[in-house]
């Protein structure tokens, strides 16, 4: 949607080349009928647009349908629409004068997730056939960590002759014949030692009957390894189990009926799941196609070789996933694995040991299930706060003028000073991103003040003392950990370590730690470069009014780590040297 004829004529021409069906709107309200009409992958609009504006319309078309991609066209000076778009969920921004490269781009981007999300969801309804196929075909019951039975499919109901109703509830042994409780301490052993247990169970039905039943139990676990609930598949033997104690079947007919199920679950195992099985030394021994297709190799590609080649870490894979399941008989872990193209897929992985008849472990079952598309749209998530931030990093310049590159070296000083402090790399990162907003307030005092050469009077000053609450306001609102942190950057980065600083006099460590560190980084920037109101210091009379102003304005730990790594810091000045420098 675009009300100049001039631009929208000129928007139209290129994207017709690139996409199957495009609708043009001059106008807001025209714009959601056609939304309404042909609901179209992406929108596209500018905000100032007559009778409606872009973000009005946007606002109704997330009341329809609240996961529509919108691209909004904003010009620097819109901050308080930047605003409103975040707080309707809009991603995606393209500022003007509009980039048809940058647009188009951003426009493959979005088509890209749609793409991951629509096979994400195809997956998922594949999964759900896969259930009622079970539910269809098998005795299926699920039990919770306190043993409550929580799940009975009608199978399971027929066989009982139980309902559903008096089930659910009832604890799983309520039905178990007496004189197994050797069998079912092995059972609650092995099941919560995450392994999977298979053995023959006699039940009573609710007329008193005597049942047998094969029944396989496995321990479904979350993504950090606990155990979450249980499922059992069981299978009707009773008549089989009847013929063996008339005709006295031998052993060998035992073992017969123990491969044929065997061949069985296998065959379930290729279904649906990713498997790879390999020996203690990493080696594999056997791949199913679910696993060697996802990573375009065969099985006899895969079988002989090293898993550790195709694994991203060696190292970590050995300690946290090998060496574990070697020891504890299982283990976990999210693995990086490298297919035959050269593409990175992403498996979040159980490892299970495989016992001998002595116990020892001879193999490891490796359970993976690809979240790759999942890892890419929570990335590009970060990404998308991540560009927002930066936009508005470049509003506050634009307002403010004479701060030049100011804000992107307080960024990396920041930074730079957060990791010598000790602090890990995502952490000092997200200090680095948030402090570009620290003086997001300013956007909101009167241009003629930021701008006043000769110094401010009493008053004007208790103006300008406003920002730092201006922008706590404005980002307060926000859940995402990274615009919480610029929040409390922005509210508290002119507070002192004596207590003496504003808005509210916090003392010490009550201060964020990342508000005082980019205090010293925002202070010591500042005093390099030139203002409209003074000169640079020579870099001696700074280091000197830090070593003064130790424990009164800055924290005395922060500004020792200052000017340990002075040089470090004096590079990124030099490397960001913009006009005002």
């Amino acid at each position: 949607m675009e009300d100049d004829l001039e631009t929208r004529e000129e928007l139209q021409s290129v994207l017709e080349n690139f996409v199957a069906e495009l609708y043009i709107a001059k106008n807001g309200r025209e714009g959601l009928n056609l939304y309404r009409e042909h609901r179209p992958d992406i929108v596209v609009t500018d905000i100032q647009m007559p009778e409606m504006n872009g973000l009005s319309m946007a606002a109704d078309i997330k009341a329809i349908n609240a996961d529509q991609p919108i691209v909004i066209l904003s010009a620097y000076n819109d901050v308080e629409y930047l605003f409103r778009s975040l707080e309707l969920g809009i991603q995606h921004y393209i500022t003007k004068p509009i980039s048809i490269e940058r647009l188009l781009n951003k426009l493959c981007d979005i088509s890209e997730q749609l793409n991951w999300v629509h096979e994400v969801e195809k997956s998922r309804k594949l999964l759900e056939q896969y259930k009622l196929l079970v539910d269809a075909k098998a005795i299926v019951a699920k039990v919770n960590l306190n043993g409550t039975i929580v799940y009975a499919n009608s199978y399971y109901c027929n066989l009982s002759g139980y309902s559903e109703a008096e089930l659910l509830g009832q604890h799983y042994l309520f039905n178990i014949e007496t004189g197994q409780a050797t069998l079912i301490e092995d059972l609650e052993t092995t099941v919560l030692a995450k392994k999977k247990w298979q053995g023959v169970l006699k039940q009573i039905s609710k007329t008193g009957d005597t049942y047998v039943v094969d029944v396989t139990i496995v321990a479904i676990v979350n993504h950090q390894g606990d155990i979450e609930e249980f499922v059992a598949l069981l299978v009707d033997i009773t008549e089989q189990f009847k013929k063996f104690e008339r005709l006295s079947i031998g052993l060998e007919q035992d073992l017969i009926q123990q491969n044929h199920y065997l061949r069985e679950y296998e065959s379930a195992m290729e279904v649906g799941t990713l498997l790879c099985v390999i020996d203690t030394t990493g080696t594999i021994i056997s791949a199913n196609q679910n696993f060697s297709a996802l990573i375009h190799y065969t099985a006899d590609e895969l079988q002989g070789n090293s898993l550790c080649q195709l694994v991203q870490n060696c190292d970590e894979f050995k300690a946290e996933a090998l060496n574990k399941a070697l020891h504890q008989g299982h283990s976990s872990m999210i693995v990086n694995i490298k297919d035959k193209k050269g593409e990175q897929r992403v498996l979040s992985t159980v490892f299970v040991g495989i016992h001998n008849e002595q116990g020892d472990i001879h193999s490891i079952m490796a359970l993976s299930q690809d979240i790759t598309e999942i890892i890419q749209l929570h990335e590009e998530m970060i990404e998308t706060q991540k560009e927002l931030i930066y936009i508005l990093g470049e509003v506050i310049e634009n307002h403010s003028h004479e701060t030049g590159s100011h804000i992107k070296r307080v960024a990396l000083m920041s930074e730079l000073i957060a990791s010598k402090y000790g602090l890990d790399k995502e952490h000092s990162t997200m200090i680095k991103i948030a402090s570009s907003l620290h003086d997001i307030g300013k956007v909101g005092l009167p241009h003629e003040l930021l701008c006043k050469t000769g110094k401010l009077s009493a008053d004007e000053y208790q103006i300008v003392k406003k920002h730092a609450e201006i922008g706590f306001n404005l980002l307060k609102q926000s859940e995402k950990p990274l615009i919480k942190m610029a929040a409390t950057i922005a509210h508290q980065h002119h507070e002192r370590y004596d207590g003496t600083g504003y808005p509210d006099g916090l003392f010490g460590a009550d201060i964020a730690l990342e508000a005082r560190i980019v205090s010293i980084a925002d202070v010591f920037d500042a005093l390099c470069s030139k203002r409209v109101y003074k000169e640079p210091w020579p870099i001696e009379y700074i280091l000197t009014y830090f070593e003064s102003n130790k424990s009164s304005q800055f924290d005395p730990q922060l500004v020792d780590i200052l000017i340990q790594n002075i040089d470090e810091i004096l590079q990124i000045r030099k490397q960001l040297s913009g006009s005002n420098a």
